[in-house]
C-alpha cells in the first residue's frame, strides 16, 4: 500500500502531466475536495475541477515549495506559471487512507502573469 508521500509524489506527477483524469485516480470513491470555497464529491467530480485548473493554466510549471507529512495527513504548498496565467500561493491539505486521497482542502488564487 503507497504512504501518504507516496500518493502525493504520484498526484503531483500527474498534474505536471495535465491529466485531470490521472489526478482523480488518486482519490477514494467517497473523496471529498474543498477549494475555495467549493465542495467536490468523488474522483468525476475532482476530476472536473482539475480540468478546469488544468484548462486555465495550459502547460503550467507546478512547483512544490513546502510538503510535510505525518502518518496520514499532509500540507503543501505550492505555485505554479504558465506564458498567461499564475499561481504565487496555493496551499493544499490531504488525507490519506488505503493508499487513497479521502480529503483535501485547498485555497489559491489564479491570477496574471504580468
Amino acid at each position: 500500500m503507497p504512504t501518504t508521500a507516496q500518493v502525493l509524489d504520484s498526484h503531483e506527477a500527474a498534474l505536471g502531466e495535465q491529466n485531470a483524469a490521472k489526478v482523480s485516480t488518486h482519490y477514494a470513491p467517497d473523496a471529498v475536495v474543498i477549494a475555495n470555497g467549493n465542495t467536490y464529491h468523488g474522483p468525476e467530480a475532482i476530476a472536473s475541477m482539475y480540468a478546469k485548473l488544468i484548462h486555465e493554466l495550459p502547460d503550467a510549471a507546478w512547483r512544490t515549495k513546502v510538503a510535510v507529512v505525518h502518518e496520514d495527513l499532509a500540507y503543501v504548498e505550492w505555485a505554479c506559471e504558465s506564458a498567461a496565467l499564475k499561481v504565487e500561493f496555493g496551499t493544499d491539505t490531504f488525507i490519506v487512507a488505503n493508499g487513497l486521497i479521502t480529503r483535501q482542502t485547498a485555497s489559491f488564487s489564479v491570477i496574471d502573469n504580468n
